[in-house]
This record gives structure tokens, sequence and C-alpha cells, in this order.
């Protein structure tokens, strides 16, 4: 049996190469994956992890018309409350209803705990079908309900089977899986599984009929539309900016481009599987879906890093231009928008140049960035991924063959972090959302690795990531006074130490 046709996704841990500790190199990370020792690594003390019910909440309440349940004690529905907010703007951005989610919870107690608590499951979800009408309703199959051993998938089967609106569920129980990222899995197995990815004739498209006179040029047509559209596969940590300007680089050469499977309806959704490529922004995200379309569609897929800075963009552009034979047309897109690019960039550049930068977040965006940053002259002096799966490979060789001997990284904890800056001093730390005001009581100039509301990829994303790398290191005020009255928490021999003393493997 595949992983598709299982009731509940796999892990990463059980279809792919992971970590979550290691120091060294892009090169003996490399290394170590292929002689298995990166499953083996470990620490002996952790400062904090992720949730991996988050990451899955982050993709499905995006998703328009549509209810969340959380089948799960009710404080695991706090995370709805900042989600909910981001989506609305995420959602205002694109054009949408900025409507916030709806969420109910099963409120699991210690009575449901211990006798099960499917009967809540049932109740709640045709009291969401009865009382909000939504297009689909998503489960959240969270820590609690997978320990117990409540059966979900059979509940959404035969609730879903008498319900208006299509139920899936989503299996997120966060021990199960040593990275985050199986997070991403887990949602887009509940698309799959119980959600229509099919157009409906007549309702989504006009089928052209074998009666009608001129039906041979309306079938080329009608193939040649779906052979030439492109889905373009999101995350919520990329904006509408950078899917605009990817869009924009595509349909320049003459390609249709739809955007998944976030901040979509019921409707649009059943239009993936009308495409004739997949194409996706990270290694690690989507490789599950895409794999699958290709499984059940013959949807071709690329994966191929993520378009930041010049060289990768060109490198993803061109991919995708080559697979439907209009490479030399991206070509001469390509010379004329780094044409202008470098002349906008010429007078900022030597504001940068040389300026010392550690990175510090998700393992394909800051790889990505520490290449575009050497490519423009700046010092990468550490790279700190969050996780590593052999999904990310092919970036990794791309970040070890022209950073080989840059200081490499498999860490999420904020105390190694602290311990790294202090020894390498770099002039800019680019970090995941959230740390910030830890790095500024280390007194360090920092900005975010990714912003919803600014563009990072393309040609556009470039420059406007230049120009704030400027601003923030001539605004560095702030970092400077709070360090001189804030104290970080950790003692002073913890920085006599190396910053990862405690992985052990």
């Amino acid at each position: 049996m595949s992983y598709f046709e299982q009731r509940t996704p796999p892990t990463r841990d059980q279809r792919l190469s992971i970590g979550d500790s290691f120091a060294g190199t892009g090169c003996g990370a490399l290394d170590c994956a292929k002689e298995g020792c990166m499953q083996q690594k470990g620490r002996r003390f952790w400062q904090a992890g992720m949730c991996q019910m988050s990451l899955s909440l982050m993709m499905a309440v995006t998703v328009e018309n549509s209810v969340i349940i959380m089948h799960a004690p009710i404080g695991c529905g706090s995370m709805l409350i900042p989600l909910g907010i981001s989506a609305a703007k995420g959602k205002m951005k694109r054009g949408k209803a900025p409507a916030g989610p709806i969420w109910l919870s099963t409120n699991l107690k210690e009575s449901d705990v211990i006798g099960g608590g499917e009967k809540n499951l049932r109740e709640t979800i045709l009291y969401a079908d009865r009382e909000f009408h939504p297009e689909i309703i998503f489960v959240v199959s969270t820590c609690a309900p997978s320990i117990i051993g409540d059966d979900v998938e059979e509940i959404v089967r035969s609730v879903g089977a008498g319900t208006e609106a299509q139920v899936t569920a989503i299996h997120c129980p966060g021990f199960k899986s040593r990275v985050v990222a199986s997070a991403y899995d887990s949602f887009y197995h509940s698309l799959f599984s119980h959600i229509q990815l099919e157009p409906i004739p007549y309702k989504d498209y006009q089928p052209v009929e074998r009666s009608d006179p001129d039906y041979s040029m309306k079938i080329r047509r009608f193939n040649a539309q779906k052979q030439m559209t492109v889905n373009l596969f999101n995350a919520t940590s990329i904006g509408s900016q950078d899917e605009a300007e990817l869009t924009r680089l595509m349909c320049a050469i003459g390609l249709n481009v739809r955007v998944y499977a976030e901040f979509c309806s019921a409707g649009e959704l059943r239009m993936m599987s009308f495409a004739g490529l997949n194409v996706s922004m990270c290694n690690v995200h989507d490789d599950y879906i895409l794999k699958y379309l290709q499984d059940k569609y013959s949807i071709p897929y690329i994966i191929c890093g993520m378009p930041i800075g010049i060289s990768a963009t060109k490198a993803w552009l061109l991919e995708i231009a080559e697979h439907y034979g209009l490479a030399d047309k991206a070509r001469s897109l390509i010379e004329s928008e780094e044409e202008q690019l470098n002349a906008a960039l010429e007078p900022l550049l030597p504001q940068i140049k040389g300026r010392r930068v550690l990175i510090s977040g998700g393992v394909i965006r800051s790889m990505s960035e520490a290449l575009m940053l050497n490519e423009l002259g700046m010092e990468v002096v550490g790279v700190d991924a969050a996780h590593y799966d052999s999904e990310a490979d092919p970036v990794l060789h791309s970040f070890s063959d022209e950073l080989p001997e840059i200081p490499f990284a498999i860490s999420s904890q904020l105390y190694e972090a602290i311990n790294q800056i202090k020894k390498l001093k770099p002039d800019l730390t680019i970090a995941h959302n959230g740390t910030h005001g830890w790095l500024a009581r280390a007194g360090i100039t920092s900005m975010q690795l990714f912003d919803t509301d600014k563009p990072f990829f393309g040609y556009a994303g470039i420059y406007r990531f230049v120009r704030r790398m400027i601003f923030a290191l001539k605004n560095t005020s702030y970092s400077d006074r709070l360090a001189e009255h804030v104290k970080l928490p950790y003692k002073k021999d913890w920085y006599d130490k190396d910053p990862f003393h405690y992985i052990t493997g």
C-alpha cells in the first residue's frame, strides 16, 4: 500500500531521512545524512520546540468557507487566535473577503480521555454542518485523541457521508515526528483523502460536446489550455507579492498560473487536477502533494529550490520554461529583468558589501538567502536550519559547493543561537519571526527571514530585500539600547562553551 492510500499520513521520519541536531558544515551534513548518522543525533537539553499542529492549522485556517473542529482539549485552539488574524489579512491581500476562521472544539476533558471522545466529535461535525453551512470541515486530530485511539477517520467517513460539507481529518499529533514539517504532509493528505480535486463538468468548466461541428478544434484548444496551465504551490510564509512576482514572470513567457493550496475555496481546489505542470516554491513543503498528483493524474512536477536571488530565480524560471520549450523566450526575459535589477542595485550594493550576516530559519529559505547574500557580496558567517530532511539535499549541495567552509547547523534552539551570535559577532542576523526580541537583547541588529507583507522572491524580492537590509544596518539604536538595559537569562559560563555543546551522537 502506498502512503497515499493509508488512512493517516506517514511522518517525515518514516518516508525521508530527517534530522534536528547537527553542527559542522554543509558538506558534513550531507555526509552525515548519507552515512545514516543524522537520525542518531539528539540533544541532552532542549530549550523549546514547535508543535506540529500549529503548522497544519496555519495552512487549514486559510481555506475559504471552511470550519475547523479541534478534536482536542480546549487549550489547543488558542493557536487559532493569531493564525486567524494573519489568515484574514492574507485573504484580503489576495482580493478575497477577509473573514476570520470559524472554529469549534470537542473540548476533551479527563472523562473523555478515559472513555473516548468519538461521540463529541460526531455531534460537533453535525452541528458545524447544520449551523454554518461550510464547504469544507477540517477535523484537526491532535495528541489526545491519537493517544487514546479515537477512530477519527471512521467518524469522518461515516458522518461526512450525510453532510453537505466535505469532511476531512488532519492528523497532526506532534509526538509522532521529530520534525514539524510533517505537518505539511498531514494537511495535504487531508485534501486528497476526502476533498474533491477534480473539476465538475458544467459547473467548473464547459465540456466540449462530440456533436459540436467544431469538436476537434475546441478539444485541442481545451487540452492546450490545460497543458499550458501551471499550478504554483505556495506556503503561509510566502506572501501575496511573492505569488504575484512569480506569476508575472511565468505569464510573461506565455503560461497560465493558478496558486495552491492556501487561500483557496473548494471550487478552486477542484481545479487542481486541471493542469499541465505543478511547481513548488520550496523543496520541503510540497513534495508529498506533488508526488500524489503525479501518481493520480500523471501531472509532472518541478521542485528546484526557492527563487531567491539572481542565480536561483534564473534557474527556477528556466527549468519551467524548458519543460514547455520556451527557454529562449525565458532567457530574453531574464536578460531584461537582470539588466533592470543590476542598474537599480548599483548604488545600493556598496552599502552592504562585506557586512557579516548570520542566517537562521527554515532549511530551504535560510540556505537560499545565504546563497543570495553571498552573491551580493556580503560575508555569510553561519547558517542555522530548523531541521534537515532529504528533500533539501539539492539546495544543500548548492550551498556546500558555494560556501563549503561556512558553519552550518541544524538547530531551532535559541540558546544555541545566542551563544553563536556572541562568538561570531555578525553585523546583521536574519532570523525566523518570533526571535527578534531575544536577538535585540543580545545587542544584534536583526530582520525577518520572511515577511508576508513584503516580497522576497524573484527580481522584485531581491531589490526590496537589499533596501531592507540597508535600513536595518543603519538603524541599530533599538538593539543597542535594549542590550544596555536588559540582560539575557544565560549564565556567563554558557558563553564559554561551544554553542552546540549539548548535541549528542
